[in-house]
């Protein structure tokens, strides 16, 4: 493009602010306006992003049919947020999504159909794929180290006690608790929708390691614990602390990915929330179980493991882009999203992927619901639905 990118920030929440600050900071970039349904809340974003002149809007239509803009950083609702990016590029706007990409397999393939039919660009937000560590599993397992990987394990567990449940209707102020606030009127956020059934997060865990196997999932099978919180017992807040989805690739693994937003948990390092192990004919690998734990690796007729000095930082990431969140990942989706629209090329992370990696959570979550049973996940590179 002969101009900076035109960008709109949809849902001025703190995750949303924070990833305009990026987009902000970004040559190829001008953040010109900002939407969300409480205008202060918007207006609250101009000024932490020090955009005085930005054009503040409460309603998303009036946005695609006003607001000179190329392109959409949405990070409202997620259970909305896949037919907003749909509406979006309907307009002739590219548009971005937080992760889950869709809590929908019809939401799954409207966005890979409205990609194909009007040719915008669309990414899924997801980061931890770009972390440095994934990139040098991949390269071992490209190069024969591992062997076959026949098993895969994952989880997000990530309980914070502050988790915005509530939010005053009139204000767009958010409240972390799980139990109302006590004199205030609120009401509930996506949050307790979304948690009922955290495997909704799977991608968050299913992406990198997707894309160290270069694979797709076929088959996915979950349970979980019951409905209302072990946790919080005595809370009216209707969240399972845990589900586990058994899934099985177009390759031939196993992967068995966890996650978990109730269930408290032990930091994983660098990670945090994140852990991950892949095993292999020819060696396993693993990333850190705790604070004081390592990465590391097991060779085929060895005796113990060794440890791998790896991070979260991304290989190609220079020392301002490594200060970025999520170990230092948070700025790559920004920077490969605006350089597809300007390049025009294929963003890394787009629909079609964005499906593959957000079917099976969405099967998963039914799966559980249904007790257990084997669901088929559907072959979005296919020319239509099945």
């Amino acid at each position: 493009m002969t101009r900076p990118i035109r960008l709109a920030l949809v849902g001025c929440g703190s995750r949303g602010t924070y990833l305009a600050s990026l987009f902000k900071s970004h040559p190829l970039c001008r953040v010109t306006t900002l939407l969300d349904q409480h205008r202060a809340a918007a207006e609250r974003a101009a000024g932490k992003l020090g955009l005085p002149d930005a054009r503040i809007e409460t309603d998303f239509d009036a946005l695609l049919r006003d607001a000179p803009v190329d392109a959409l950083l949405i990070t409202s609702n997620p259970m909305t947020q896949a037919d907003l990016a749909c509406r979006a590029m309907e307009r002739g706007k590219h548009a971005c999504t937080e992760v889950p990409a869709a809590f929908t397999i019809d939401d799954c393939w409207r966005l890979v159909e409205t990609v194909k039919k009007t040719g915008c660009k669309y990414q899924l937000m997801e980061q931890t794929r770009y972390w440095g560590f994934v990139d040098a599993w991949l390269a071992m397992r490209r190069r024969g180290e591992l062997g076959h990987v026949c098993f895969v394990q994952g989880e997000y567990i990530h309980y914070e006690s502050h988790w915005n449940f509530w939010t005053d209707p009139q204000t767009g102020e958010q409240f972390g608790s799980i139990d109302p606030p006590e004199g205030r009127k609120t009401v509930p956020t996506w949050r307790q929708t979304c948690f009922v059934d955290p495997i909704y997060y799977l991608p968050h865990t299913l992406s990198p390691l997707l894309k160290i196997l270069e694979d797709r999932v076929v088959r996915v099978s979950c349970m979980g614990t019951r409905l209302g919180s072990h946790t919080h017992p005595t809370s009216s807040t209707p969240v399972r602390d845990i589900e586990y989805a058994l899934m099985h690739t177009a390759k031939d693994t196993v992967m068995s990915v966890g996650a978990g937003f109730t269930l408290p948990y032990i930091i994983r390092g660098a990670l945090g929330a994140h852990w991950y192990e892949l095993r292999g004919t020819n060696g396993s690998v693993e990333s850190p179980r705790c604070p004081e734990d390592k990465f590391r690796r097991w060779r085929r007729g060895e005796k113990t493991y060794t440890t791998m000095e790896l991070s979260s930082t991304p290989l190609d990431a220079d020392a301002s882009q490594a200060a970025s969140g999520h170990g230092g990942a948070d700025f790559k989706p920004v920077d490969s999203f605006l350089r597809a629209i300007d390049g025009d090329t294929t963003p890394p992370l787009d629909a079609v992927l964005a499906a593959e990696i957000t079917a099976p959570a969405v099967l998963a979550a039914e799966s559980a619901r249904r007790g257990g049973v084997a669901l088929d996940v559907p072959d979005f590179r296919a020319e239509k639905r099945g």
